[in-house]
């Protein structure tokens, strides 16, 4: 019966939040302010992302004792710098800091018991990959609806995943409490309703994107570390791609790649392809449920040689277009700078 209760109360309180938030924030002055650098011409409320905690509290006065402690005090320790980090600067070292404890924390309470491997190379992988996923999902908030859309795909494909897959045992897989993934869906699609329009009401900010990428990245480790399926990793791989081969370009440049930049392909899109923020957001997300509902239908646990050859298609695809596209909209900006020259 709470289920049920659950279930309209949700969203009922995400409201409520969202209403006592953004006057809040008016109120606070907690605002991102454009700079030259950025993708939105006027000022937006930012931090709303705290919505993630406000899911973790519901969920866990409602299912206690069903999530691990040491996940819960990661949650919330990036949230909390990335929190401050909206209203005061801080400096790029101190929330690394604060990321690789939270990473480390989520790693060792993971199901390795599937993996017949030591435990602390792969808690130091996972800590790794954490911080380019933690800090790929940072670089999209920008963009109205980027960051909520694809967080939607992926958290519906993870819900799809944990209710419909049989596991090679036969029995159903519930590598999750379904219930901590209807939360964040929920939480996510308010937080789409502010954000996925012309001009945005709010962004999640720093508080928002590193939180639901930590939650995200933990329910996928889950996901591959209970079902022995590494392909799984493609639900996160369009935004991956963009934003790995992007930190890439910019480090062969010698380029900072923590300051503002737009060498992002969806921001190319944006402001090289003059196409609206929320068309863009949409191909994204479009691109990414197509992947994930190949990964999803293919029958591939249990065998690895498959799950990586898929691995190695979608992703040499997914680099094939980003090359591509990237290139046409990077002539396009240098025939109009030259053209600008000339006038």
């Amino acid at each position: 019966m709470k289920e049920i209760y659950y279930s309209i109360i949700a969203p009922i309180i995400y409201i409520l939040f969202s209403i006592l938030y953004i006057n809040m924030a008016k109120s606070f002055n907690i605002y991102d302010h454009p700079v030259g650098r950025s993708s939105h011409l006027h000022r937006t409320i930012t931090g709303y992302g705290l919505f993630n905690l406000i899911g973790l509290l519901m969920y866990c006065l409602v299912f206690p004792y069903t999530l691990n402690s040491f996940f819960i005090i990661g949650l919330i320790m990036v949230s909390t710098i990335s929190f401050i980090d909206d209203i005061v600067f801080v400096k790029h070292f101190v929330r690394l800091i604060f990321q690789i404890f939270a990473l480390i924390l989520l790693a060792i309470e993971l199901p390795f018991a599937f993996l017949d491997v030591e435990k602390w190379p792969i808690v130091i992988a996972c800590v790794i990959l954490g911080v380019l996923v933690l800090n790929a999902f940072n670089f999209i908030d920008g963009i109205n609806g980027m960051l909520g859309l694809n967080s939607l795909v992926i958290l519906l494909s993870l819900w799809w995943i944990n209710e419909n897959t049989i596991s090679i045992d036969g029995d159903p897989l519930h590598f999750i409490n379904p219930y901590l993934i209807y939360t964040f869906i929920v939480g996510v699609s308010v937080f789409l309703f502010f954000n996925l329009r012309k001009k945005a009401i709010v962004f999640a900010g720093d508080v928002g994107s590193i939180a639901i990428a930590f939650i995200i990245f933990y329910l996928i480790l889950n996901l591959i570390f209970t079902t022995g399926n590494i392909a799984y990793f493609l639900l996160f791989s369009v935004i991956g791609v963009d934003t790995g081969l992007t930190v890439i370009y910019k480090l062969i440049l010698k380029e900072n790649i923590f300051v503002p930049h737009r060498d992002f392909l969806f921001k190319k899109l944006v402001h090289v392809g003059k196409h609206p923020h929320v068309k863009v957001s949409i191909v994204y997300a479009s691109i990414q449920a197509l992947i994930s509902i190949i990964i999803i239908f293919l029958p591939l646990q249990g065998k690895l040689s498959a799950q990586l050859s898929i691995l190695f298609i979608f992703v040499f695809l997914l680099c094939a277009t980003y090359i591509f596209v990237r290139n046409k909209y990077t002539k396009q900006r240098i025939i109009r700078l030259r053209d600008n020259d000339v006038d």
